[in-house]
């Protein structure tokens, strides 16, 4: 049997070119859609306790009011401050809360800045944020009060699944964010400022704040769960229209992650 020496280095030839090709043409960019899904049901987990821990403290707040007098029996020292009953479960309330409020703050600024990510993959066409400024704003003080919702109204409206990839337009209700994103971002803020007035005034040792704690918890409560139930829409509709949107699109193969390459080899009749 004789061994067609031509033929078999014209077939490794063609394999090392092929090679070369289909090396050079694969797009290894990491920019590709990962559905935030996973990551919103955390953020929303965390804001759905936070929401439950407000309306423990809004119904002991409301305890403060009716029953300020309240105080820890068992606690009790002869010459020593009584203690409020009612502040002391706010207390741990908060030790309770913090956290849990810490957990959905890392996840939520991790859900928002993979889908911000997720809006090159989705051909928008007016970033005017990166990814890492996404996050990055919430931590500048006095820009944190308009930048974060500028950020998440951008994340909005690139996210819009009636996007035409041909046209390059967004549907007529795309422009703007809705206006619960607004209430949101308004409550957020209250929410803020009166926990920050709640912890000054808190003092279980002080029987003569446990009234006047009491109606800012209760005001605090309030604003902190209508903010928290906002929040949960916002997370859950954004990533419901980034779904929507890729799918529109149909598969963005060259923004996925690239397959293995393929070498198709011509056949050689045996010598």
């Amino acid at each position: 049997m004789s061994v067609n020496r031509s033929g078999t280095q014209t077939h490794f030839t063609y394999i090392h070119d092929n090679f070369k090709k289909n090396l050079m043409s694969v797009n290894y960019s990491t920019d590709f859609y990962r559905s935030v899904k996973s990551l919103s049901l955390f953020a929303v987990g965390g804001l759905a306790v936070i929401a439950a821990c407000q309306l423990l403290a809004l119904f002991f707040g409301l305890g403060q009011i009716i029953s300020p007098d309240s105080i820890v029996e068992s606690f009790a020292v002869e010459g020593e401050p009584d203690t409020s009953f009612w502040q002391l479960l706010q207390g741990l309330v908060y030790l309770l809360q913090l956290p849990v409020y810490i957990f959905t703050i890392v996840f939520f600024l991790i859900w928002l800045n993979r889908a911000h990510k997720n809006l090159a993959p989705l051909r928008a066409q007016n970033m005017e944020f990166s990814s890492g400024w996404a996050v990055g704003w919430w931590f500048i003080p006095f820009a944190n009060l308009v930048k974060p919702y500028q950020v998440m109204q951008e994340v909005w409206r690139e996210s819009d699944p009636d996007f035409d990839a041909g046209s390059g337009f967004l549907s007529n209700s795309a422009g703007t964010a809705p206006g619960y994103m607004s209430l949101w971002w308004a409550f957020w803020i209250i929410s803020n400022i009166f926990s920050n007035i709640c912890s000054r005034v808190y003092d279980p040792e002080n029987m003569s704040t446990v009234a006047i704690s009491g109606y800012l918890f209760v005001i605090t409560g309030i604003v902190s769960i209508i903010a928290a139930v906002l929040a949960i829409k916002v997370v859950r509709d954004i990533t419901r229209r980034q779904d929507e949107r890729y799918e529109n699109l149909g598969p963005l193969n060259e923004n996925q992650p690239p397959s293995p390459p393929s070498f198709d080899t011509p056949n050689y009749a045996q010598a």
